[in-house]
């Protein structure tokens, strides 16, 4: 038990400060998966199994995910296909704090407001840029590259995400701008004495709560929580992480919840001991009952990660798991290059 607590000690407060913002438009977008090593490109196909004879082959992408990565794992372009055709493409720019300060400091803040100057000068963003020019901040510029919806001014960004940081070097606020440069939401982290992430909460641009996430680690039952709240601060999901004595994510049980906060479905995904998802296991209605129960194998590369997935469902009955042959699998492949 000693030795599990010092994993323990070591591995959470990692994990909780790897945990990505999932605001709409915040920071979480702006990561790329966490893959060892360094990823240069991931593409993630979604197939479309065709059957011949008995089996199950992969058949033809039928939605792409494309995504650009800079060395610190940061998104610099995102795409979309369906089939073979681009739906969707962003881009990413990252400004330095020098770089950042210039985007503010182009906007004459500090200057009395004439009609000469742009619209950006009586924005959210000016506001944003007079209340915080002393602070230390970066930011990331936004641009819609996909075809056939170019915007009129292509150089100019749709959305302007605005970061701020503590004395300690963690984000502390996030602010992100629309196309106008009016804030559309403003999300704030709270951390511990020792930096552990504890709360995250996304405001819209009346201070109105969005939706609040919040974080908590337990060293003794080597397990993690995140609770997801909504709007009314009504508890929306709840996910428990437990891992192993090496910090090996073991089990994790998603509940969801009605707007009574009464458990309304639940999944638990069992992990192997390198820390890949082997099995999935449904309940809904009644969480005492299971309903239904995927498996799940994989291909991988010489990085040891995984190539091809494939979640195949079985049907439950008198205790007994039975796979439906007629059933296609759930078949994802990815491409991976690597710094």
């Amino acid at each position: 038990m000693n030795y599990l607590i010092a994993t323990l000690t070591t591995v959470l407060p990692i994990l909780l400060a790897a945990v990505p913002p999932a605001a709409a438009a915040g920071a979480g977008e702006l990561k790329c998966a966490e893959l060892r090593p360094a990823v240069k490109s991931l593409k993630v196909m979604t197939m479309e199994p065709r059957r011949r004879g008995k089996a199950w082959l992969e058949g033809a992408p039928k939605t792409i995910f494309y995504t650009a990565c800079d060395p610190r794992g940061l998104k610099t372009e995102e795409a979309e296909y369906q089939q073979k055709n681009l739906v969707l493409k962003t881009r990413f720019v990252h400004k330095s704090r020098e770089d950042s300060k210039l985007i503010c400091d182009a906007l004459k803040s500090e200057e009395k407001l004439t009609s000469t100057f742009s619209e950006e000068a009586r924005s959210s963003l000016d506001d944003f840029c007079r209340n915080n020019r002393k602070k230390d901040f970066d930011a990331v510029l936004v641009y819609d590259a996909s075809p056939g919806t170019a915007p009129a001014d292509p150089q100019k960004p749709i959305r302007q995400i605005f970061r701020l940081y503590n004395s300690k070097g963690f984000p502390s606020e996030e602010y992100a701008f629309d196309p106008s440069a009016e804030l559309e939401t403003r999300t704030l982290y709270r951390y511990d004495s020792k930096n552990n992430l504890l709360e995250k909460t996304d405001y819209g641009p009346q201070d109105d709560q969005l939706r609040r996430e919040t974080y908590a680690s337990d060293k003794l039952t080597a397990s993690r929580t995140i609770s997801l709240f909504g709007a009314n601060d009504q508890l929306v999901k709840k996910t428990v992480y437990e891992y192993r004595e090496d910090g090996a994510l073991r089990r994790e049980t998603a509940t969801s919840y009605d707007a009574g906060e009464q458990a309304l479905a639940k999944t638990v995904f069992l992990y192997g001991a390198k820390g890949g998802r082997e099995t999935e296991l449904v309940f809904q209605g009644d969480l005492e009952k299971q309903d239904h129960e995927y498996r799940y194998s994989y291909k991988s590369d010489v990085k040891g990660n995984w190539t091809e997935k494939r979640k195949v469902k079985l049907n439950l009955y008198e205790d007994k798991r039975f796979e439906d042959p007629r059933v296609a699998p759930q078949i994802t492949k990815r491409e991976i290059i690597y710094y």
